[in-house]
């Protein structure tokens, strides 16, 4: 059944046996499932069964299994989804990118025509891994000169010295100047990237130890999960939508 027809589904977490079910997957009584039976899918030169039961750590995912074999190969494909997703769309994409990468990384094509492989590549950022890259690639973010981050530092250090250790020191960045508050005073250095629409509060305990030795000559000032990150050291703190006290749902 095609992805398209199934555009109405819900798109809250659903069974994935049952995704899989509408995918096209059948009842095989040879693979085992609990409960049972299993499901697999014949893709006319690759079949692919898939049941649900207990990995190695003791959680339960639907395991999916072949033996995937080309005119020089043969090899044993196998790979986890978990018991619930978001939509038919994410179990298609799913499925088709662990087919590529079994395949030595190239496009599998499957022996018959199957019209949710395309699709299933189409949808590939929908895959929980990909979403969190294209996050990552998203995080505010800035480079700096070395010698302008290497002043800013000493300075914030030296007001940390007057500082009780509850105070809180912001970080925020609006396109061309990074700019440290602290205890009434503003540390600003120019940097490079799109304006942040977030800034990142730390307590000041939390950086008594700041980077002293610096080696490239720009360095990278970012915020990822509720942390600031300033070279190769971060700092937990807790990220709010600029100019507001309401925090934010970046990571």
């Amino acid at each position: 059944m095609s992805i398209i027809t199934l555009a109405s589904m819900d798109e809250s977490k659903i069974p994935t046996m049952d995704l899989l079910r509408c995918l096209g997957f059948q009842p095989d009584s040879g693979v085992l499932s609990d409960p049972g039976p299993g499901l697999s899918f014949d893709f006319g030169n690759f079949k692919l069964t898939a049941s649900k039961c207990l990995n190695l750590r003791c959680v339960e995912v639907v395991l999916c299994l072949g033996v995937m074999s080309t005119p020089r190969t043969l090899g044993l494909m196998h790979f986890e989804m978990p018991t619930k997703m978001d939509s038919i769309k994410q179990c298609a994409a799913w499925i088709v990118w662990n087919l590529d990468q079994h395949n030595n990384h190239s496009l599998f094509r499957p022996g018959r025509d199957v019209g949710w492989i395309a699709e299933g590549r189409e949808n590939q950022r929908l895959l929980p891994w990909i979403l969190s890259m294209a996050e990552y690639e998203a995080r505010p973010r800035c480079s700096v000169k070395r010698d302008w981050l290497r002043l800013a530092l000493k300075t914030l250090a030296e007001n940390l010295a007057d500082l009780p250790d509850d105070a809180v020191v912001a970080f925020s960045f609006d396109g061309s100047v990074l700019s440290i508050r602290c205890g009434g005073k503003v540390i600003a250095l120019p940097g490079e990237g799109p304006p942040w629409t977030v800034r990142i509060q730390v307590i000041a305990h939390k950086l008594h130890r700041l980077p002293k030795r610096l080696i490239s000559e720009r360095l990278e000032v970012s915020i990822w999960e509720s942390r600031i990150k300033v070279d190769s050291w971060s700092y937990a703190g807790i990220v709010e939508q600029s100019g507001s006290a309401v925090p934010s749902g970046i990571q």
